[in-house]
């Protein structure tokens, strides 16, 4: 049976309002992506680096600029798919979660663990803040939907 919103805890609102910002945000690079089609992608990355001040001969500018020359529109469009479809998926959880839904805490919890064992390996490999706090949200979120999932299906 769902669950009325008054009865959601802030830490269910918290996961909430990260799927629908994740969502949004990638609904919004999506569209960006897709506004790159038929671009010189090369030049709009140069003239970025250049507005912000950043060395034309950056060797990460470079690795980045060699790497954008590749790009074919085909693969742009693909990129902007992938993109819209996680948008859709990262949404399709926040909404779920929000009508209190459990294929919704089961798909969060399957999706958000997916990505556990790569931040991991991230954190270990070479430690970064942002890596740190995306994986101890991610655990968080996954232990708090499976605990919760127990605790109503023993009442």
């Amino acid at each position: 049976m769902p669950e009325t919103t008054a009865s959601k805890d802030g830490a269910l609102r918290t996961i909430i309002a990260l799927k629908v910002l994740g969502g949004v945000l990638f609904l919004l690079i999506s569209l960006g992506v897709f506004a790159l089609i038929n671009k010189d992608i090369s030049d709009l990355a140069e003239g970025v680096a250049d507005s912000l001040g950043v060395d034309p001969e950056n060797h990460y500018l470079l690795q980045l600029l060699g790497w954008l020359t590749g790009i074919s529109s085909k693969q742009i469009v693909a990129i902007g798919f992938v993109t819209i479809l996680y948008s859709a998926l990262l949404l399709t959880m926040a909404w779920g979660l929000h009508l209190g839904l459990v294929w919704a805490d089961w798909l969060t919890i399957g999706v958000t663990g997916l990505f556990i064992p790569i931040e991991l390996y991230e954190v270990i490999r070479s430690f970064r803040l942002t890596y740190g706090v995306a994986l101890a949200i991610n655990v968080f979120v996954v232990w708090y939907l499976i605990r919760r999932r127990i605790r109503v299906s023993s009442l």
